[in-house]
């Protein structure tokens, strides 16, 4: 299953059912977490700010802590990221409780 979410101008917004692909723009810090490869993927826009990418780094190691016990993969490859989910739609957000906990 493929959950996320994204971070634009310090909001985090909802993700499911979107297509990846078009989520990927140069102003926003998005998450991707692969929970059957236990990876998670990091997405930064080149002019997302700086408080949305503290925000999503955060959250990225929250995450890694609480879902995968610091075991999963972290990855911020622009590339494999196109490769992999430009044509793929996120099945559910992030737990927002979680996501609450993590960036408070």
């Amino acid at each position: 299953m493929i959950m996320g979410v994204l971070v634009r101008n310090t909001n985090v917004e909802s993700v499911k059912g979107k297509n990846i692909g078009e989520l990927l723009k140069d102003d926003v810090c998005l998450l991707i977490v692969d929970d059957t490869t236990s990876t998670i993927y990091i997405w930064v826009g080149r002019n997302a700010n700086v408080k949305d990418k503290f925000i999503i780094s955060r959250l990225a190691h929250g995450v890694n802590s609480k879902m995968f016990g610091m075991a999963a993969k972290v990855s911020q490859n622009t590339n494999d990221i196109l490769e992999k989910f430009n044509e793929k739609t996120f099945d559910d957000d992030l737990p927002s409780e979680m996501v609450l906990e993590i960036i408070g």
